[in-house]
């Protein structure tokens, strides 16, 4: 077979073709024939792959002359055909402009040794001051504690000493809060190499303040002096700079005792840094959340089914092997970790009860049992932290990791006055709202109880089965009463009678005064007397249906109406007359929320006994049969982006795509997925499902698609399931649910009874967010700061108004909080953007620096999907781009479909961003089961056939298909018989051969083997994506996976040696998560090498998901702004070196853009326009938008120089 290969692939190539067939990357020139010029010139390089690399001039500051790729011309070959067979050799490709710029010089001779010498530079001596604190041991518990405000030092001899703080290089730190009182802290122990400390709050010696109620509801009004002094006096409000020392404090879930410091609100920060060893554990020996549930059943004893179903799956032999990693992990409480590690019974909890229930003054009754409680958990801290830190140094050998960990112990997310609006606003408008909400449900049940009178009900769809029976009014039998009268000695009723004003009225206008009441009590004596025939106790709304009375409040006896009415009230949806698709709501005990499509024959119904006749037919003249009409595309029950937020907060907060397929309920019968095992180990949904079946019916109307359909006892309907968005095999509760939203807004549910009932599903969808959030968002502790605590920066700005208050969150963050090393935080890591319907969802708005200061951060470019690509293409071929998935990457384009997310939304006809969230489900680990879930609520109107087909069609197309690469015996069985193999063998192939097998003698024994005693590993062939999960797997399935960055190894609990086999979805996940968690730190390590260096005043903020913000002083945003654009530089090279791929694609060598902002938003442009901001930022809060930069403009700002002018 002859190869041409096209004039613009290589200069050498064509011009020196005869000298040999060896290239290199520089090699690769220009894009036309017009640019095919000697390597030296200015021209783009190009690689073999068709991708644009870094101009040579940078490439030269990063990358060694020496180390560039060489690749052979069957290579290229090789990558051509593959890129041939998905159609993207030859594409057009964007020439991105020339980079000049002089980078700061590498602290070593290539990019790794400058990252590991500039991370030990930032965690070396804080190390090194933990390692001596270790080696030295501590002293025992004082037996007495010191009972006065502020610290008190314990020397071993017993002395004690009041001192302003611990001053010491490392120790272990723990702080106890009376959760009655706040947020403040309460108790606090410290022990050092040498010393013990405590300190007790002022709180303890002062009497009780009762806090306005105000406050208690909207949130804390805490001050610096409130707080735990750890690096200056009680009374200092500025921590001088020559003052600090590094210092490292120790804790289990340290952040929780950090937010109490009062140095750590201080806007400059501090050279304090703070080690968790709950992060280091969950490091060391995290577990996915099935393990998790797996150690609760064991724990309880109860036979818990998905181990059982473990058990069942592993071979003879293997039991001790599955279930070894029980012994070597454990929940993440203090208790239980100490346990783990250093044996015994584990720390004893009792005591802690009282922090929790008791009072200020229970705790001052049992201060030296709580203080020597609170000294023990630093005990057992210390204890831990002796066997993990050298586990850690072995497992985590880089440090980048430990330095990256550090760094991100520094959160902090400032705010001002408008916080307190912000509540004030968001909580006003709810109870607006909600109280419109609720007189607007109020007046749809009155409306709905008037029905009764003409039985009207009868004929309602939605309202016939409910309870319209009444309570009769209790009256006693009629008996003759005559009442006595009490007469004035005249014979008349004695009274006297007042004129206006209290005044008494003359004689003749009190005659015809009485003479008037006379003959009104006459009148109205009947009636009165009624009350005589009602026993004192009756019937609670006699003559109102059973359904009304149960939305009344009996305390007030109904007086006011349905007050107890809400939209999670069972009724609400009927009173509601709520639609799917245009066919009328009903509930069903076993199958939960549906809707009634009429037009089945009687004969087919099953007639339930005492049920209650069924309007049909008024039903059939309001929901007549339709035209079939089964290819109508609809908006599922969640949007693309609602999707992948979630689908991206499973990963973080689980880290187990196991988990993320129970979330999804992805469990669907007829499919298997002998990679995940998923069926057998999650039998809930199975149950779920043989319920279910129960009331299927074959017959089905042609004109209507849906979940179902089932026989409810209705007779002449079909009953159809609402879409649930964990599965089809899960039960609607609510369809007023937040999970609904989306098909409100496009008119798949609607309410028809009345405009009132459109109005509240609007009052519902603009309230349900801060229903959900509220609690959260009112209890963050904010610390305010007074003026002279700010920073002379602030305070001489412009910008500074002394009536603003000025003050800081510490988001209590878990630097290591799933086993995939990933931060968890549940309010800030978990935000939402602001949205227009949604009530409080400007949130991350409201973090606003102060005066003199800008955030300057920036979105990691499809970070996961990148390093995931990087992986596959070094396996590959050793060249950027030259898989399917890495070209498409990096190279794709939606304008012409050649990036992946519009290719498979051509595949299986959805829309880009819905095919998405299915790349980012399938890069984490998720299978064809998930894709098919996901499709269907994607386009509820979808069979279960038809989502299957797409899914195949899309795993196909992707990740390819399964084959197996042989061991030794399938190699010498094929060989034998004659078979000539490539490395793999299909499925099927692989049958062949051992049925032709079992008819020779000589093979037959080998033939009977079971097939993994036959095959190496199982692969993926023919997919864009196929030698990226083959590399994966590999990681995966190797005796100690670790991250090919920075080696960190997998947590011990998902260990071949602990596992076997099993949890490979979650292995597999982890390369790519923990890879991510790889490329943070060394970015924000790398960026505060060039803040130290180039003396850029700034301090890192907080980092969510892929997006990373700093707080710069606003003189140095543009210089912060290139310290972040070359920092991703050299951690996009630092993958590629890592990876053996010695150069980088100069698409991904930059972020697309850098955000300047004085907020925290998604977007510089968004006015976060909510119900309770509707002005937007800039015309409610008077705040401007931010800008965004590119390279080439922060170039323009800076002169390409970090250095101050």
């Amino acid at each position: 077979m002859k190869h041409s290969y096209p004039r613009k692939i290589c200069w050498k190539l064509t011009s020196q073709k005869n000298i040999g067939t060896e290239f290199t990357s520089k090699n690769y020139l220009g894009t036309d024939d017009s640019s095919r010029k000697s390597p030296s010139s200015n021209q783009n390089i190009i690689n073999p792959c068709g991708i644009q690399m870094l101009p040579r001039s940078i490439h030269r500051q990063i990358f060694s002359k020496n180390n560039t790729n060489t690749i052979s011309s069957e290579t290229v070959v090789k990558i051509q055909e593959h890129l041939s067979i998905h159609k993207l050799h030859g594409k057009s490709v964007c020439s991105l402009p020339d980079i000049d710029l002089k980078l700061p010089g590498l602290q070593g001779h290539d990019i790794a040794e400058h990252f590991k010498r500039i991370a030990e530079k930032q965690c070396g001596n804080y190390l090194m001051k933990l390692l001596d604190f270790l080696s030295h041991g501590i002293p025992d518990v004082p037996k007495v504690w010191n009972f006065s405000p502020g610290w008190t030092k314990y020397s071993i001899s017993g002395e004690t000493y009041q001192v302003d703080f611990p001053d010491e290089e490392a120790y272990v730190f723990d702080v106890e809060v009376c959760v009655k009182e706040g947020h403040l802290p309460t108790l606090a122990t410290a022990v050092s190499k040498c010393y013990w400390y405590s300190w007790c709050s002022t709180q303890l010696f002062e009497e009780k303040k009762v806090q306005d109620s105000i406050l208690k509801t909207m949130g804390s009004n805490y001050e610096i002096k409130d707080l735990i002094n750890l690096e200056s006096k009680r009374e200092q409000d500025r921590l001088i700079l020559k003052d600090q020392k590094e210092r490292i404090i120790v804790g289990h879930n340290v952040s929780y005792d950090r937010s109490r410091i009062k140095e750590q609100y201080f806007i400059e920060g501090t050279k304090v840094r703070f080690l968790d060893t709950m992060s280091l554990h969950i490091a060391i020996s995290g577990i996915t959340s099935f393990q998790r549930n797996m150690l609760i059943a064991a724990k309880s004893g109860t036979n818990d089914k998905p181990l059982k179903n473990h058990q069942m799956r592993s071979k003879s032999g293997k039991m001790e092997e599955i279930l070894e990693w029980q012994n070597i992990s454990s929940f993440n409480g203090l208790s239980d970790v100490h346990k783990l590690y250093c044996g015994g019974l584990g720390v004893d909890k009792e005591k802690r009860d009282i922090f929790v229930t008791g009072t200020l003054s229970d705790i001052k009754e049992n201060f030296q049992q709580l203080a020597t409680y609170c000294a023990r958990d630093c005990q057992a801290t210390f204890e831990v932290l002796c066997v993990l830190i050298p586990e850690y140094q072995k497992r985590f050998p880089h440090p980048v990791t430990l330095a990256g960990m550090l760094e991100m112990s520094t959160s902090y997310l400032p705010v001002n006055s408008n916080w307190q609006r912000y509540l004030q606003d968001s909580e006003d408008t709810y109870r607006d709202l909600e109280n419109e909400l609720t007189q607007s449900l109020k007046r749809e049940a009155d409306r709905a109880a008037h029905m009764i009178t003409d039985k009207a009900y009868e004929g309602d769809p939605w309202l016939w089965n409910l309870d319209w029976s009444t309570k009769p009014l209790k009256v006693k039998k009629a008996a003759p009463h005559v009442q006595k009268k009490k007469k004035a000695p005249n014979g008349v009723p004695s009274m006297t009678v007042m004129g206006e004003g209290g005044d008494q009225v003359n004689e003749d206008e009190a005659g015809s005064l009485e003479i008037e009441i006379k003959r009104l009590k006459k009148q109205f004596q009947e009636l009165f007397h009624t009350k005589d025939h009602l026993f004192k106790r009756n019937s609670f709304l006699p003559g109102y249906p059973n359904w009304y009375c149960s939305l009344c409040d009996r305390a007030q006896d109904g007086l006011v109406g349905p007050s107890e009415v809400s939209t999670s009230a069972q009724v609400v949806p009927k009173l509601l007359k709520l639609t799917w698709d245009g066919y009328p709501l009903f509930y069903s005990r076993e199958l939960g929320w549906g809707y009634l499509v009429p037009g089945r024959p009687l004969d087919l119904s099953r007639q339930d006994e005492n049920i209650i006749p069924f309007p049909l037919k008024e039903a059939f003249s309001l929901f007549p049969p339709r035209i079939a009409n089964q290819n109508v595309s609809a908006q599922g029950i969640i949007t693309a982006e609602e999707a992948l937020v979630q689908l991206g907060q499973m990963t973080d907060l689980s880290a187990d795509p196991l988990e993320l397929a129970v979330h999804w309920q992805a469990i669907r019968r007829g499919s298997s997925n002998s990679m995940d095992g998923l069926k057998d180990s999650f039998p809930v949904g199975e149950q779920s499902q043989k319920k279910h079946s129960n009331y299927l019916t074959s017959d089905r109307p042609a004109w209507h698609m849906g979940i179902g359909p089932y026989d409810v006892g209705v007779p002449g309907c079909w009953f159809f399931r609402l879409p649930h968005k964990s599965g089809v095999d899960n039960n609607v509760g609510n369809p007023l649910a937040k999970d609904y939203l989306t098909k409100i807004e496009d008119g798949t549910l609607k309410a028809t009874s009345s405009s009132i009932a459109e109005h509240i599903l609007k009052l519902n969808r603009n309230i349900i967010y801060w229903r959900n959030a509220r609690d959260r968002v009112v209890s963050q502790m904010v610390v305010w700061l007074g003026q002279s605590q700010l920073p002379r920066n602030v305070t001489n700005s412009d910008n500074f108004y002394p009536s603003n208050r000025y003050g800081a969150i510490l988001p209590q963050i878990i630097t290591s909080g799933t086993l995939t090393r990933r931060a968890v935080e549940s309010t800030w890591l978990t935000a939402s953007n602001a949205y227009k319907d949604r009530l409080g969802s400007e949130l991350k708005a409201m973090i606003q620096c102060p005066p003199g200061f800008n955030f300057v951060g920036a979105d990691v470019d499809s970070q996961e999907l990148w390093i995931a690509s990087i992986i596959g293409d070094s396996y590959f071929a050793g060249q950027h781009g030259s898989t399917a998935f890495g070209w498409m990457t990096l190279q794709g384009k939606k304008g012409d479909g050649t990036d992946m997310h519009s290719r498979t939304a051509l595949a299986v006809d959805i829309t880009r961003d819905q095919a998405k969230v299915l790349n980012y489900g399938r890069i984490y680990g998720a299978g064809e089961r998930f894709a098919k879930t996901l499709l269907m609520q994607f386009n509820h109107r979808l069979t279960e056939k038809e989502a299957a087909e797409k899914a195949r069609k899309m795993y196909s197309m992707t990740k390819g298909n399964s084959v197996f690469k042989l061991n030794s015996h399938g190699r010498h069985l094929a060989s034998a018989l004659g078979y000539q193999l490539d490395e793999t063998v299909t499925p099927e192939q692989l049958n062949n051969i051992r049925k032709n097998a079992k008819k020779e003698n000589k093979m037959a024994h080998l033939a009977r083997l079971p097939t993994e005693h036959l095959v190496e590993r199982r692969m993926w062939s023919g997919g864009t994506e196929s030698h990226m999960f083959n590399k994966l797997e590999e990681i995966a399935q190797s005796q100690a996976p670790e991250t090919p960055v920075l080696h960190c190894r997998i947590s011990r609990a998902l260990e071949p040696c602990n596992v076997g086999n099993e949890f490979m979805t979650s292995r597999i996940n982890w390369v790519v998560q923990s890879s991510a968690v790889d490329y943070l730190h060394l970015l924000i390590v790398a960026m505060r090498y060039l803040l130290d260096v180039y003396k850029i005043e700034g301090r890192f903020s907080i980092s969510i998901h892929d997006e990373v913000r700093y707080i710069i002083k606003e003189d140095d945003k543009f210089r912060a702004a290139l310290a972040l654009q070359i920092a991703n530089l050299w951690t996009r090279c630092m993958f590629s070196f890592q990876m053996n791929l010695h150069d980088l694609p100069q698409a991904v060598a930059f972020f697309s853009s850098v955000d300047i902002d004085t907020v925290l938003r998604k977007e510089t442009n968004m006015d976060c326009q909510t119900p309770s901001n509707p002005y937007g930022l800039k015309q409610g809060y008077g705040i401007d938008f931010g800008c965004s930069y590119d390279i080439y403009k922060i170039l323009e700002k800076t002169g390409g120089s970090l250095e101050s002018n």
